[in-house]
């Protein structure tokens, strides 16, 4: 393992500052300042700020329902509320697995598995994120159609893997793809705008009746 992904994983910091802090000359392995290009083996003794640190033995999983008005990030330099203001202390080390923006709700799951991470947000897993749309407006057939055989994005081509019109104002969407607020976009291309958008399901991890602000731990597979 990487030693920048080690250190992530150990403390819970983000990649980027991992390798900031890597870089800095902060990190040793085996009595040694770390290059950021070194592999960590299980025999390794590496340490942070002078402290040995390990990856966690056993990996832990939340999923959380995250209500408006919270930003997915393990802390914010402004002050705001974070995700991480509605989680014990104990959970302080687990990441966000992909994003919902500030004002987008539902199902985050936080671990500090990196694999799991990995495999929920690499594109060639193509894991489906399900999501609930209320609209300002009613649905439309062009809406419809557009979602389905793509909106032209900066990014690329915005598409959903399904989508169905479940009342007037409001559908349930499919994709694997992960733009910046796609759907809020999509839909503005369409001439229309998500008023509540609630991630119901992620790869197969599934919001259920968890209430908005609670959350709940889950046995690791």
């Amino acid at each position: 393992m990487k030693i920048t992904r080690y250190l992530s994983q150990a403390t819970g910091i983000s990649r980027r500052k991992a390798e900031k802090e890597v870089k800095s000359g902060k990190v040793s392995i085996n009595g040694k300042v770390a290059e950021f290009w070194q592999e960590v083996k299980k025999t390794d003794i590496v340490k942070y700020n002078k402290k040995i640190i390990k990856l966690p033995k056993n990996p832990t999983i939340v999923i959380l329902n995250k209500p408006k008005g919270y930003l997915t990030a393990r802390y914010d330099p402004k002050g705001r509320k974070t995700v991480m203001d509605l989680l014990p202390k104990k959970f302080k080390l687990l990441r966000p697995v992909g994003r919902l923006d500030k004002d987008s709700e539902g199902l985050l799951v936080l671990t500090d598995a990196g694999q799991k991470i990995f495999e929920l947000t690499h594109p060639k897993f193509e894991k489906e994120k399900e999501y609930v749309l209320q609209l300002k407006d009613p649905v439309s057939e062009n809406l419809v159609r557009k979602f389905k055989k793509g909106i032209k994005l900066r990014e690329g081509l915005a598409k959903a893997d399904k989508i169905k019109k479940l009342k007037r104002n409001e559908i349930l969407v499919v994709l694997h793809q992960g733009y910046k607020r796609q759907l809020r976009r999509m839909a503005k291309e369409c001439g229309n705008e998500v008023v509540k958008l609630v991630r119901t399901k992620m790869g197969s991890f599934k919001l259920g009746d968890l209430k908005s602000g609670k959350w709940k731990v889950l046995d690791y597979k």
